[in-house]
Order: structure tokens, then C-alpha cells, then sequence
């Protein structure tokens, strides 16, 4: 995903490295709430991506690097199947698919920032 939103060579190593071990925790913590592990997992991410961006050297292109890192936590197949089911008729099942994708989201936003403010990381602010 770096690639594709021109970002260049080294953002997308430190993206496949960053996503690479941030997929392993969160299949290592697959059996806690869901909302801790996108959390967690995302905090990983980011500070995996973004420790290694710190580093001059390594790429121009820091945001996209540490956007991309954190993409495979999108929810993307809840929100689709609640927006569905709500077209279909089935309300309460569409907004609790819709509200559990929504809170996974935010628990990734929170991991995102909790490695912000604890790295000090300032790519995106």
C-alpha cells in the first residue's frame, strides 16, 4: 500500500517489516477482546514504522510509510455486512456490525496516537 500511494522503496520495506510483525501479535493475541488487540496492535505498528522512519536515512516519505503499516486493521468486512444487512432489513443486526467495526476503528485511532504520544512521533502532526 506505501507503493501505491507513491511512497518510495524504504517506506515500503519499513511498511512490510512494520505490518509483518504487527500481523504476528495480532495473531499471537487473537484469543483477548478484539478491541485490545487492534489496539495493541496498532500501537506496534506504528512504533515499529515509526522508530525506523526517525532514522534519516531511511525515507522520504514517512506519513505513507506509517499510514500503510497500519491498514491491516481496517474493518473493512463488518462495515460491509452491517451496511448490507441494514439495506436488507435487518436494522439491529446492520448497526451492531456497524457500531462493533466502528469501536475497532477507534481502537485502532488509540493505538495510533498511544504510540504517538509515547514516541514523541510528530509525522503526522
Amino acid at each position: 500500500f506505501c507503493k501505491l500511494n507513491k511512497g518510495d522503496w524504504d517506506g515500503s520495506v519499513i511498511t512490510f517489516f512494520a505490518s509483518t510483525i504487527a500481523m504476528y501479535v495480532r495473531q499471537l493475541l487473537m484469543l483477548f477482546n478484539p478491541h485490545i488487540n487492534f489496539c495493541i496492535t496498532a500501537f506496534i505498528a506504528t512504533t515499529m514504522s515509526g522508530l525506523l522512519l526517525l532514522h534519516p536515512a531511511f525515507s522520504n516519505t514517512p506519513t505513507i510509510a506509517m499510514a500503510a503499516s497500519v491498514l491491516l486493521l481496517v474493518p473493512g468486512l463488518p462495515l460491509i455486512n452491517g451496511v448490507a444487512d441494514i439495506f436488507k432489513g435487518y436494522i439491529n443486526i446492520g448497526l451492531a456490525r456497524w457500531v462493533s467495526a466502528s469501536l475497532l476503528s477507534l481502537a485502532t485511532c488509540v493505538g495510533v496516537i498511544m504510540a504517538f504520544l509515547i514516541w514523541e512521533l510528530r509525522e503526522w502532526g
